[in-house]
């Protein structure tokens, strides 16, 4: 029989995340659209932040509602903030088209109808800090400011500009990054202490290895990390970035920067396998994630998941810091029975007293 936890969410997550022994190893969560449909009909969740208890889930997002202009290009299509149009929901889909692919000059980013932090409501993101307060609450805007600047310059002409027109391609990722410097101070000034983890996004590599060189990335994207993490460590708060694909080469880096937590760990990637990453960062760095969406989740049985599951929770027990979770958002392609196998076995099992 499962033992009762003792400490809040919050409490929990708190005290693995300063290498100490919580009651139980903390749990979190990510899927696309479809797959939180998927569980919400299956464990009979009236709502996402119910499905979300009935996995026990220790972290929640609490969001500052889009309150600008409406989202949509000049032929009536759906676009995300930086008016990009994509085939998914959002900011999570591929992009349809490059809206700033035409940029030859600085005058070209300044004319850009970039979008402001004053267009989201943050006194609704104080609203659900206040109610989550028990949760590990992430905040701070996403800054996925070299993504972006891909997707509205389109991804090839962006990393020839990193050769061709450096100081430009600089200029466009400062003007990024601007924007999500402002609107994590609105939330920061609003939410405060309740916040406890400034989460953001990035993504620098493949499969095989990071998207540009260790020099390259210091001269294009550390500058523009330094500014964001500062701003957070400023505040108190625990630092988390997430990038997909094989980063190993940038982490030093990163936590010379002030990087607490990386995420999701996409333990397929080349130098990317968890106890390698233990090995050389344990008892520096927190891990969150790393159940294996390509191979395990979608392709083996539910008895292959509950052992890799277990095998986190050991690797826990050695080096703490570890948060399981997904190595990726999960898909609709993986059986909802290796989903919930996961969640199950991470709580059963989880417990540490």
């Amino acid at each position: 029989m499962t033992k009762k936890p003792r400490m809040t969410s919050k409490e929990r997550v708190l005290k693995a995340y300063s290498f100490e022994k919580p009651d139980r190893i903390p749990i979190d969560f990510c899927a696309c659209v479809e797959v939180y449909d998927k569980l919400q009909k299956r464990l009979n969740a009236s709502t996402q932040l119910d499905l979300m208890d009935k996995l026990h889930v220790d972290y929640r997002w609490p969001r500052a509602p889009w309150i600008g202009p409406e989202l949509k290009d000049e032929c009536g299509n759906p676009t995300d903030y930086f008016g990009i149009p994509r085939a998914g929901v959002g900011d999570f889909g591929y992009p349809l088209r490059h809206p700033l692919n035409h940029l030859k000059s600085e005058e070209d980013i300044r004319s850009y109808p970039w979008p402001t932090a004053d267009m989201f409501d943050y006194d609704v993101f104080l609203e659900e800090c206040e109610k989550l307060e028990q949760y590990a609450l992430f905040g701070g805007g996403w800054s996925w400011f070299s993504n972006a600047a891909e997707d509205l310059v389109g991804m090839e002409k962006f990393f020839m500009m990193l050769y061709d027109q450096p100081d430009l391609a600089y200029k466009l990722l400062e003007r990024i990054t601007e924007f999500f410097y402002e609107v994590s101070i609105r939330m920061f000034e609003k939410a405060k202490e309740k916040i406890d983890i400034f989460f953001m996004g990035d993504d620098y590599g493949t499969q095989y290895g990071p998207l540009m060189s260790l020099s390259m990335w210091r001269k294009f994207i550390k500058p523009h990390l330094k500014r964001l993490y500062t701003l957070a460590k400023s505040r108190g708060y625990l630092v988390m970035h997430h990038s997909c694909g094989s980063i190993a080469e940038f982490l030093p880096d990163m936590m010379e920067l002030g990087l607490d937590i990386i995420e999701p760990i996409q333990v397929r990637a080349y130098g990317m396998d968890l106890r390698e990453l233990l090995k050389k960062f344990g008892g520096k760095l927190r891990f969150h994630g790393s159940i294996d969406t390509q191979q395990t989740l979608p392709f083996d049985s539910p008895e292959d998941v509950k052992n890799e599951v277990l095998d986190r929770i050991e690797l826990f027990k050695e080096y703490s810091g570890i948060t399981i979770g997904p190595s990726q958002h999960l898909l609709p392609e993986i059986p909802i029975e290796n989903i919930l196998i996961m969640y199950e076995t991470a709580y059963e099992y989880g417990c540490l007293d």
